[in-house]
């Protein structure tokens, strides 16, 4: 192990800090992005645009809102991983309280939940799909 002891999340002192910063420069370019995108909202929702332009701007728009959206979720995703560094549970899954693991982390460092725990998540949906549609009205 080179000297470095593990910690609860079974992630090495030098892991951890490599995960960490990625959190903080994916925090920067989220918020970088989602400053340019708001501003760009904003000038087209005040712009007067003419018949041509109008459908381009619309759509444009709606794209950029759910863009918007996307980022704003994640930047508070990675806010609440950046804040589970400073609990001190960070790497560790929300639903078994297992580590999570490196790999999984270096993919998606702002996961909560091990790859068990969301595969277990996963085929619960998809089993509960169907009785959610049993259960529903039908259209007619």
């Amino acid at each position: 192990m080179n000297g470095q002891t593990r910690s609860e999340s079974g992630l090495t002192p030098r892991q951890l800090a490599q995960l960490q910063a990625r959190l903080e420069a994916e925090r920067e370019a989220l918020t970088g992005r989602l400053k340019a995108r708001r501003h760009r909202l904003t000038e087209l929702a005040r712009r007067q645009p003419d018949d041509a332009d109008w459908a381009a701007d619309s759509s444009d728009q709606s794209l950029l809102a759910r863009l918007v959206d996307r980022d704003a979720k994640l930047l508070a995703e990675v806010a609440w991983a950046l804040g589970k560094f400073a609990r001190g549970d960070y790497g560790i899954c929300e639903t078994t309280g297992e580590p999570i693991g490196f790999e999984r982390l270096q993919a998606r460092p702002w996961s909560r939940h091990s790859l068990v725990a969301k595969e277990r998540r996963e085929r619960e949906e998809i089993e509960e799909g169907p009785e959610v549609l049993e259960r529903s009205p039908r259209a007619v």
